[in-house]
């Protein structure tokens, strides 16, 4: 699914971040590298550029969040967005070994698999990261730079979020609207299945948000949550590197 992005836009809001970021004109073709989106200022002018090019625009996610700026020497040429991934998905949950979490639940004592309580399954759940975002400049594309992006991210992006959040990564997971991604299949991810909707249930969105309580204030909108909530399908790849 692509989105009509100005190109004129979008080269005006790359080199406004540049500035922010610390770079400028240099030699391209180096090796790619992220750099943490921190700064106020940096992070709005990131989103100004999900919100130009990628057709889901920026998101303020629930839980974690890392923004990540994509750069090729000292010039911008992308982003990636990681965050919490969301629970009560099947075939992911299979994927990691994180089924046996949510059974026996009234032998635990617990209202829901999901529920708050269900420090088992949310505290693995942490260990897993939701690739949410990933664009790439217009100026920049064709060039391959998004699978080059990808491939870094399963080293160094997850190196740069487990000293962030003090966590082991066991892997990541993202919902793709389709089911033949290059970004994915050609590192290494797997197809693992299609969502089918998220609930609607409102005690089922508490008890989520309960387990995030204390960094749900200030949240805006999830994109992806919201899309879910409307039932919305979406194709399943995950890439493990420890089951539970």
């Amino acid at each position: 699914m692509r989105r009509k992005t100005d190109h004129a836009l979008a080269e005006l809001i790359r080199h406004k971040g540049e500035s922010l970021l610390g770079l400028g004109a240099g030699r391209r073709r180096a090796n790619l590298r992220f750099i943490p989106v921190n700064d106020p200022k940096a992070r709005r002018v990131f989103d100004e550029a999900l919100d130009e090019i990628h057709y889901a625009g920026s998101c303020q996610r629930v839980g974690r969040c890392m923004r990540l700026a994509i750069t090729d020497g000292r010039e911008w040429v992308g982003g990636a967005v990681l965050g919490s991934t969301f629970p009560n998905i099947a075939p992911r949950d299979a994927a990691f070994g994180l089924t046996k979490f949510i059974q026996d639940t009234q032998r635990r004592g617990l209202v829901s698999p999901f529920a708050a309580e269900n420090r088992l399954y949310w505290n693995s759940l942490q260990k897993i990261v939701n690739h949410a975002r990933t664009f790439i400049f217009p100026a920049f594309q064709g060039e391959g730079l998004g699978i080059e992006a990808h491939s870094l991210l399963l080293r160094e992006g997850r190196l740069i979020w487990q000293e962030r959040y003090d966590c082991d990564v066991h892997g990541f997971d993202t919902l793709c609207t389709h089911p033949g991604s290059r970004l994915f299949a050609e590192n290494g991810w797997s197809l693992v299945g299609r969502t089918k909707g998220y609930t609607r249930d409102p005690e089922t969105v508490l008890s989520s948000r309960r387990a995030f309580a204390h960094e749900w204030r200030g949240i805006k909108e999830n994109a992806g949550l919201a899309k879910l909530e409307g039932s919305a399908r979406w194709w399943i790849w995950v890439i493990v590197f420890r089951q539970f």
